[in-house]
């Protein structure tokens, strides 16, 4: 719950920044800040719905990593 006021704050402080011109911002800053929300708010959803599916796709994943290359 903590992660959203996080994001609220974050949102927050960009508008003043865009808004206010205190910062000039490209438009490969606001990719970047909009995608990183984006990814943020894609894995708080993964692991409130899908806590179980992301804890066997990560499970997966280490298992992967700890097989040897050559044997």
């Amino acid at each position: 719950m903590k992660i959203f006021f996080y994001i609220i704050i974050s949102i927050i402080i960009y508008f003043y920044i865009f808004t206010n011109n205190i910062y000039i911002l490209e438009r490969h800053h606001h990719i970047y800040f909009w995608g990183t929300i984006g990814i943020i708010l894609l894995l708080c959803y993964l692991m409130k719905f899908h806590k179980y599916h992301m804890y066997k796709f990560l499970y997966n994943m280490k298992q992967v990593d700890d097989k040897p290359y050559y044997k």
